[in-house]
This record gives C-alpha cells, structure tokens and sequence, in this order.
C-alpha cells in the first residue's frame, strides 16, 4: 500500500518567521529516509478557520495526516477544538490524558491546575497519544479515510511521540511493499553544481537520489529498495562505493556524523592529539571539536589569539613578521599552527586568520580571505589561502569547516 502522507503545521510564530519550521525538516527527513513521500505541507497560524480548512484538504488527498502544535494550554491553542469540531463531535475530559498530565507535573513538584486540566480535553473517540516527554498528550483520530496523528509542536516531544506511535504505524500500514534501506552521504569542498556534474547518469533502478545544501556542506540523500532487506542494503551500499569513487575525499561521512566528530574519529584511531589557535573563528574550531564526546582524548588546547600583540607573546608569531605580511596572510597562519603546537606539545597544530567583515577588507585582502596553516609531522608546515563570500557568521562557519577539513586530510593523505 502507496501511503500519502500530509504534514501541517501550525503557529503564528512559524508563518511569521520567527521560528524556524523544524517539526517538519525533521519529519520529512525521517520519513524520507524510510522510504515514505511527503506529498503535501501545509503551514497555518493559530487561526480556528485556517486549521480547520487544512484538515478539511487533507482528508481529500492523504491517507496519514502528521499535525504539529496548537496542545498547549493557553487561548491560542485551539487544535483539538477544531478537531473535535472538524470530527463532529464534542471535547470531553479523557481521563487518561488527565492521569498522564497529574504523574507528567508530580515529578516536578506540581499539581495539576484548571490550566493544566484544559489539555486533556480531547476529541470524544479520539486515541490518546501519551505524552512521557511534556504535559500536552497527544491523539489521533480517523475521518474521511484519512488517520489524524495530532502531536505537541515542542520538537523534543514531536519527535519522541513521531518515534513511538507515528512511525511505527506507518511502517505497518505498508506491508508488503519493497524494503527500503537509507544513507545520508556528506560531502563538503565542492559546490552543489559541482557534486551533480560529477555524479551525472550514476542513477539507476531501485536508487533514489536527492540533493539538499547544508551550508557549507552538500548532503545526498540515497534511498535504495529491494525486496529483501539484504538485496536493498546490497544495493546501497554499491551505490554508495560509487559516489566515493567520483567524489573521492570530498565525502566524509556516509554514518550521519558530523565533521568535527569525523576529524575526531580520525585523531583517535591514529593516536594523534590536536590544537588549534584562532584569530577570525573566535574559538568556533575549538567549540565544534569540544562538542563531541570524548574530545579531550585528542584535543590539546585552544588559543584565541584575536590581537596581533596575543600572537606574538602567546604564540610566539615574530614581530617583523606581523609588520611586513599582516596578520592575515600565510606566513602568520603557519607560524600560529607551529607555535600552538609547540605550546601544547600536540601532534598536529592548526592556526587561522582572516577578515570576516562586513568591515576590514581591503583591494589587496577583502572581506572573506582567509588563510588556513597546519603544522604536523606528516605534512610538514602548509598553509592556503581562501576567499570566502557570505554573512560573518558564514564565513566562521566555512572557516572552521575548512580547518576541520585539513586535519582530516593528513589521514587521507592529501598533504
């Protein structure tokens, strides 16, 4: 069974911008990555009558609706009364959202108040959905051949109540059809344009492909079906061999980890101990790679040396050096790497510095050049000059996004 599957999502503060619509990224990724298609997304504020007509369009043309937000207790949550309305039936008080919502508050101390009490009033025949993870439950309803999962719009609880009652479902609704296997690949260094080019006519039978930009990176999307499990992890698994083949060191993850948790996979595995001195990036490099558990396994020490008089007595840059290249340039960068590196005693030092704007830029360096310089045994003292366009906080991003690149290149021996 094809399932067609609808997600609307409500607030005010997603139509207005305010609030990213994360609910449904994130569904829509998952769903994805099961095999499912996400036909239809409808986003409406808190308004009775535009809730009310999303549900009356997707009763049409979906067999599964996901609906997130509007359980909470104040004025504007008003979709489990358009529910009820939209259902033709009346609210009532269901008692075992009542008991969810009294054990939900007892472990912090509180009792249940009229305000509380207003979230249990669900939709009369509707199935609770209990919420283990906030106080709104949720619930789902059937009407027009269609099944209604309503979900709270907080996305630590969408996304657990998605895990333990939406997707289960779905995934029983479809029996008998191909399965279906799933791979993020990440790839970072090469444009959008540049990965297609590269990967034109590799599609083939049972292979979907998608692209998504994930600034500074490309992620694909590969979705492979058989009708086995085994025939359809066989079948990803040669799709994936052959986009690192095209793409080569470009593709750092094919697991779903991060870059900075790749880099650190890479440092542990070879038993190498990194540190890292920052100018432009503020200490960015240092807070992705200190992100990931375990971290100081690897990670020596970060110096934030913003000024030129903090790279000359912290790092030991030379003086002269500072006056006749600037603190932007290759020479400084390099001798960043190798004095934090000395400083802590690391197997690898890395040094960054640029001009992040808006202001600052000059005809000989403009906003967005950077210079990146590595230390290591392996690879000797390098460093590469970039010109990067972009936001300030974009161009600390690719910054460090590069950096975290150069490291893993020692142990792709690219340097």
């Amino acid at each position: 069974m094809c399932v067609r599957i609808e997600i609307i999502t409500t607030g005010d503060e997603l139509m207005s911008g305010l609030t990213q619509d994360s609910n449904f990224s994130w569904s829509g990724d998952v769903l994805t990555s099961r095999g499912f298609t996400v036909e239809f997304h409808t986003t409406v504020g808190d308004y009775r009558d535009d809730i009310s007509s999303a549900l009356v369009v997707a009763s049409e043309r979906a067999d599964a609706v996901i609906v997130s937000g509007g359980l909470g207790p104040t004025p504007d949550d008003l979709t489990a009364e358009v529910a009820a309305e939209f259902s033709g039936v009346p609210l009532e008080l269901n008692m075992r959202a009542v008991s969810s919502i009294e054990e939900r508050l007892s472990k912090r101390g509180r009792v249940l108040t009229d305000i509380n009490r207003k979230q249990a009033f669900l939709p009369r025949g509707s199935r609770v959905l209990v919420n283990h993870w906030g106080t709104a439950p949720g619930f789902s309803i059937e009407k027009g051949g269609a099944v209604f999962y309503f979900l709270p719009g907080v996305p630590k609880e969408f996304r657990a109540m998605m895990d333990e009652y939406v997707l289960p479902e779905l995934e029983r609704k479809r029996t008998g059809r191909k399965k279906v296997r799933s791979m993020l690949i990440k790839t970072f260094g090469l444009p959008e344009s540049e990965v297609a080019v590269r990967l034109e006519g590799i599609e083939r039978e049972g292979i979907r492909l998608g692209y998504r930009a994930h600034f500074p990176e490309v992620h694909l999307r590969v979705t492979a079906s058989g009708d086995t499990g085994e025939e359809a992890g066989k079948l990803i698994e040669g799709f994936a061999g052959d986009v690192r083949s095209r793409l080569g060191s470009y593709v750092f993850s094919t697991e779903g980890e991060t870059m900075e948790e790749a880099a650190g996979m890479l440092l542990r595995r070879h038993g190498m101990t990194l540190a890292a001195a920052e100018s432009c990036t503020g200490g960015l490099i240092a807070h992705r790679i200190t992100n990931v558990p375990g971290s100081s396994d690897y990670f020596l020490e970060g110096v934030i040396s913003y000024s030129n008089e903090s790279k000359e007595k912290i790092l030991g840059v030379p003086r002269d050096m500072l006056i006749e290249y600037g603190a932007v340039s290759a020479p400084v960068v390099e001798a960043m790497a190798s004095g934090v590196r000395r400083l802590s005693d690391a197997d690898i030092g890395v040094g960054v510095s640029g001009i992040a704007g808006p202001g600052g830029g000059t005809p000989e360096k403009p906003v967005g050049t950077v210079f990146i310089g590595m230390d290591s045994d392996k690879g000797g003292v390098r460093s590469e000059k970039f010109l990067f366009h972009g936001t300030r906080e974009e161009i600390k991003l690719v910054t460090s996004s590069h950096a975290l690149s150069f490291i893993m290149q020692i142990f792709l021996n690219k340097v």
